[in-house]
């Protein structure tokens, strides 16, 4: 039986297994990774498919993305209470504006 990731992503694709049948073909792998002893080159394919099987178990029980929903529409409205610009003397704007330029001077 000669297996891989890429075989097991291609059944995947093409029949679309239920989880019982998945379930069913990572306990054969399993078993079949289990008998062996030694490290066997022709394992490398099952322990691949094993891990990719795996994952897409993982895949199905993880929450659904929400990428499809709407961005948050935030009510902003409170955070600034009177929309009307503040109006401010002219010599109160002249100092901050000196002051601003003083702080800044060596920069």
């Amino acid at each position: 039986m000669a297996t891989s990731a890429a075989s097991a992503q291609q059944w995947l694709t093409e029949q679309k297994p239920d989880r019982a049948a998945i379930e069913e073909v990572i306990g054969k792998l399993e078993k079949r990774i289990e008998q062996y002893q030694e490290e066997d080159p022709a394992l490398a394919g099952s322990v691949d498919a094993l891990v990719l099987l795996q994952d897409h178990l993982e895949q199905l029980d993880a929450p659904a993305a929400e990428t499809d929903a709407p961005p948050a529409n935030l009510d902003t409205s409170a955070l600034i209470p009177d929309a009307d610009p503040v109006q401010l003397e002219d010599d109160v704007k002249r100092r901050a504006f000196e002051a601003l330029k003083n702080q800044f001077k060596d920069l």
